[in-house]
């Protein structure tokens, strides 16, 4: 009887101390769950790459522009970390584009031709011990042409008419340095004081009902080969 009781408490005590240690891992397991990475925050605007005044969008990259991308990295508490001691590389694709300690912007061209994605990478290769690494999209576009006209339902009741073009996306920074073409029914034209303007005058007599094609051509004046865009738009007449 001593010898069973002896063995029955050196079992109980065994399993107490069991018992303690997965308690104590327990207790210790949740609170190594709630650490986690920082967030990245990558910002990236294009500069040399032109829009209209009015148009609420984004700038995108095309051939000839540059891309800025800036880094923060925000705490699981959402505080702003300092990276100013940090080691940081960026990547486009798998070509290095800039990086060293605290660089936190790099501005680069973007590489290929439109319509294309820029893939960039950055990375941290020692936060904390830890290597970090992010990458986003960037959408690359070719140059787009708009032919703008104040005409409801694509009709119009006025003699002449007007018409302007809406480039979008040339490597330029001033619109006017663009060339500017305009035809209307397959018909030549060009307005030497505005460019960007068209002024149809249509013949005498005109009846309502009248199909006006007009079209556009647009082309980067320095360099037709990274920057051409057309448009064509068909108005009809009710005078």
């Amino acid at each position: 009887m001593p010898s069973q009781t002896i063995s029955r408490k050196v079992v109980l005590s065994g399993f107490i101390v069991v018992i303690f240690i997965f308690g104590v891992f327990l207790f210790l397991k949740p609170a190594s769950a709630q650490t986690s990475s920082p967030t990245f925050l990558i910002t990236w605007k294009t500069t040399g790459s032109y829009i209209p005044s009015f148009y609420q969008g984004k700038a995108l990259p095309t051939y000839g522009s540059n891309i800025t991308a800036s880094l923060e990295l925000i705490s699981p508490q959402g505080k702003i970390l300092d990276l100013s001691g940090q080691t940081i590389y960026w990547y486009e694709d798998d070509n290095l584009v800039g990086g060293g300690t605290g660089v936190q912007q790099v501005t680069f061209p973007p590489i290929g031709d439109a319509p294309n994605s820029v893939n960039l990478r950055v990375t941290l290769p020692n936060y904390n011990g830890a290597y970090l690494v992010h990458a986003v999209t960037i959408p690359m576009v070719l140059p787009e042409a708009v032919v703008y006209a104040p005409y409801p339902n694509g009709q119009f009741s006025q003699n002449p008419l007007t018409v302007e073009a809406l480039p979008y996306f040339f490597s330029v920074t001033d619109p006017s340095t663009l060339a500017y073409s305009w035809s209307v029914n397959g018909q030549s034209g060009s307005n030497a004081e505005n460019p960007e303007t068209a002024e149809i005058t249509l013949p005498q007599g005109t009846q309502s009902g009248t199909a006006v094609t007009v079209s556009l051509s647009v082309e980067n004046a320095k360099d037709s080969t990274i920057g051409t865009a057309s448009a064509n738009l068909t108005y009809e007449s009710r005078l």
